[in-house]
Order: C-alpha cells, then structure tokens, then sequence
C-alpha cells in the first residue's frame, strides 16, 4: 500500500476506463483524488467512482487539464498533511497501475525533484502521437537545452515541497505540463525519468488533445521560455 504519496486524476468526459484505474488504485493508494473538469458526459462513471475516492472534485464547466491538476493539488496540500507528495495519470488508461506506482515509489527519495514516467513510444502508437511527441522533444531540446525522455507525459510524481508553487504555474490546459518543466528547470529542480509502457487504447481516442490547438500553445511557451532567457 502506498501510504505517503496521494493519486491525482483529472478526467473529463471519462470512459470506463476511469472507473477500472480508480479501482486499481484505490487497491495500492491510501489516497486518491479525481477531478471532473467541468464533464457533460459519463455521469454514470463519477458515480461509480465517488464511493472509491479521498474526493471527486468539481469545475461547473471545463477549465482545461492544468486547471484541473491545480485544484488537485490544493485539496491535497489542505487536507491531507501526512502526504509527501502526488502522483498524476491520466483517466484514459493510458498509464498502467503497476507504472503508476514505480513512479510514485520515487517520490519521497527523490530529493526534491520531479519524477517523470517517461514512455519507450515502440509498438503500435498512433502516428500523430509518435510525430507530434518526436518534434516536442526536439524541439524543447533546441530551445532550452534540456533533454527529456517524454515532454508531454501525465504520469509525474510532484513532492510536497513543490505543491505550493505548482499552484503559482500558469497555463490552463494541456501547456500546463510543458511550463510545469520550464518553470521547475529554471529553478535548477532536478528531473528523475522513470520507463514506463506505451499505452494507446483504441489508437488513443479518448485522448482531448487538439494536436494543433494545444500544440501550438505549448510551443508558444517554449519560444516564450527562451525570449526571456535571451533577455535577461
């Protein structure tokens, strides 16, 4: 049983497969909370869930991922004091229990860095993602020099020290994670990758990332990134 480190789930418009990894969860984790962000659908899922959770939290209206991850991490910091941290994974069975874990079990000996599930990208991986998270690294490499295995992961283990100032961390939706990486690199936090299996369920259709909306943003912060380098 994982006692010190709280599951964090966003989730909109969820699927059964939310139901099934909080029922995993709650088998490993003392604590899990989930976020409905603002879901017009899957009713029967939260429902399901409820019972199994620390918390099912709320947005009347959808508000985007890094939203959603941020009110997480306040109920956490505010209600659950004995938790040396929080893992978060994505609702769409993209990331497996067993890799959940791994990286959670990194958290309270990682020194204050953040823990990355950095997935391989072999097998049957959808070509938009395989091209679209390829350019990302890449590109994120070009821009500020610094290698990561998988920019765009959900699986990330976050200590409790680093909480508070996630909540100080701009960007609503799926740019959130990328300036989550720009903001911690810059305050010289150290970055643990941990493998973890590539999952794409039903070439990764309950995925809600717009490839060219929210691509776009997350490239726009990059550039934004290193113009304020190149100026100070």
């Amino acid at each position: 049983m994982v006692e010190d480190v709280a599951g964090l789930i966003p989730a909109s418009q969820p699927d059964a497969a939310l139901a099934e990894l909080v029922g995993e969860l709650r088998e490993r984790f003392a604590h899990v909370v989930v976020v409905d962000d603002g879901s017009t659908a899957g009713a029967d899922v939260f429902s399901a869930v409820r019972p199994r959770v620390d918390a099912l939290l709320v947005h009347e209206r959808n508000r985007g991922k890094g939203a959603a991850l941020r009110t997480g991490f306040a109920w956490i910091l505010e209600n659950l004091p004995c938790a040396k941290g929080v893992v978060t994974a994505d609702a769409d069975g993209q990331h497996k229990t067993a890799d959940i874990c791994r990286v959670a079990a990194e958290v309270p000996s990682c020194r204050g860095g953040l823990v990355l599930g950095v997935r391989r990208f072999t097998g049957r991986v959808p070509l938009r993602s395989r091209f679209g998270n390829f350019w990302a690294r890449v590109f994120f490499w070009i821009l500020t020099g610094l290698s990561v295995g998988d920019t765009q992961t959900g699986l990330r283990g976050i200590p409790r020290d680093l909480l508070g100032r996630m909540l100080e961390i701009g960007g609503d939706r799926y740019e959130y994670e990328t300036n989550m990486l720009l903001v911690l690199h810059r305050m010289g936090i150290q970055f643990l990758e941990v493998k973890i299996e590539t999952v794409y369920e039903d070439n990764n259709s309950g995925s809600h990332f717009r490839p060219f909306r929210d691509s776009f943003r997350i490239y726009k912060l990059i550039i934004k990134y290193m113009a304020s380098s190149f100026a100070s």
